[in-house]
């Protein structure tokens, strides 16, 4: 068991600092042409799906329709639904990023939502991991360490506790590759002082809320992390497009995708998801 006084500000320092290192350092890359970085945008979104699903226990997929007593009843339509609210979320927030096509287009202002939404729904899935990091220490024998030792103790080595802040800087790069390919980079504009604070604010936040959460109560995370899962399709999709060499800002670009097209991409989600569930 560790202290609350120690374990909560050392996850929000640990959550913080990586998160605002990637999003103050990436459009500062300007050595490396945007779709270079957008490439690996797509291939860290890949990894983030794939990790946050699983914390989300794929929504229950090994929770077969038949016999329907295994189907899990009301936990499980509400993890569906979880992610089904992630999907609409940022639906929402890229109706208004990239409206339908004339003028006067999509504006800076409006571009910097496509990074936010993601920001946000990404920062769901931390308010989990926030939680699950606090709940494994805050019961057990008391850890006699202080500092570092401390941590190492209670997660086991060094590598695990390096893991964490590891991987909210490159979580968090998911954010800053979109800021920097829409926003700060995509019409050479400068970024505005409140805008990086603001994404920190909402991806890393949420962490903070969960430690503070997680080390006195006990709560099933999955649905946090089925919320958060949808932000990897939504990033993949606008990473993908900024790949093109073709890509001029307001000659058609970015697309506007509407609710049909991200209906369809529901469905074909739920397509095999559904498959697997008579498995």
């Amino acid at each position: 068991m560790i202290a609350f006084w120690f374990i909560f500000p050392s996850i929000v320092l640990a959550t913080f600092i990586p998160a605002y290192f990637a999003l103050y350092l990436v459009p500062r890359l300007k050595f490396i042409h945007v779709r270079y970085l957008a490439a690996v945008g797509v291939g860290l979104s890949f990894w983030y799906f794939f990790d946050t699903i699983g914390d989300a226990t794929s929504l229950g997929e090994n929770n077969s329709v038949y016999p329907p007593y295994l189907f899990g009843g009301l936990p499980h339509f509400a993890l569906i639904g979880a992610f089904v609210l992630g999907v609409a979320t940022l639906a929402t927030f890229d109706h208004f990023a990239v409206p339908m096509p004339g003028p006067p287009g999509p504006g800076r202002s409006s571009l910097f939502l496509i990074s936010l939404a993601v920001a946000l729904v990404m920062g769901i899935h931390g308010l989990g991991e926030g939680w699950d990091a606090v709940s494994v220490v805050s019961s057990g024998p008391p850890v006699s360490a202080t500092g570092l030792q401390a941590l190492i103790e209670a997660f086991g080595t060094f590598p695990a506790v390096l893991s964490y802040p590891l991987h909210k800087f490159l979580e968090a790069s998911i954010v800053a590759v979109l800021y920097t390919a829409y926003v700060s980079r995509a019409a050479g504009d400068r970024c505005r002082w409140w805008e990086v604070p603001l994404l920190g604010f909402l991806f890393a936040g949420p962490s903070a809320v969960g430690a503070a959460l997680g080390y006195f109560a006990s709560f099933d995370t999955t649905y946090f992390f089925a919320f958060g899962a949808a932000g990897a399709l939504y990033s993949v999709l606008r990473l993908v497009e900024r790949t093109s060499p073709n890509f001029k800002l307001g000659e058609g670009t970015p697309s506007h995708y509407g609710w049909a097209l991200f209906a369809a991409l529901t469905a074909g989600f739920f397509l095999l998801y559904f498959a697997a569930l008579l498995h």
